[in-house]
């Protein structure tokens, strides 16, 4: 597989998890998962492919997923992308919009740091 998370990045994103659950004093713990079979019953807006976004969560069960392509991309990426998700699991009726705009005033992503490719945009279609 060309793209795929070490297990120091594995024990990273939980370590992370672990400090967002706590900052946002979440109901719902949030469980990390890297195969993708979890959300293949998913119905994508506007032809979305499920490889087209970072991560995605479950809300209501806090079950998130993260993109392998993520442990090429800047460090910055996946913690405001574990962020994000977070806050849809802690605020499931804010929309998406809202949601980047609350992640990006704790971690900003800036487009000089982010990806290129324009399929890779933090991009989540629930």
């Amino acid at each position: 597989m060309k793209f795929q998370f070490s297990a120091n990045d594995k024990e990273w994103h939980q370590t992370l998890l672990n400090a967002f659950e706590n900052i946002l004093n979440m109901k719902i713990q949030p469980v990390l998962v890297y195969d993708r079979k979890h959300f293949a019953n998913y119905v994508y807006k506007n032809n979305i492919r499920p490889t087209a976004v970072w991560a995605e969560c479950i809300k209501e069960c806090g079950t998130i997923w993260l993109n392998p392509h993520l442990a090429a991309e800047p460090k910055v990426e996946t913690v405001n992308t574990l962020y994000h998700e977070c806050l849809h699991i802690k605020y499931p009726k804010k929309t998406e919009r809202e949601i980047r705009r609350l992640a990006d005033k704790i971690i900003p992503v800036t487009k000089s740091i982010t990806s290129k490719k324009p399929k890779f945009d933090i991009t989540h279609a629930h």
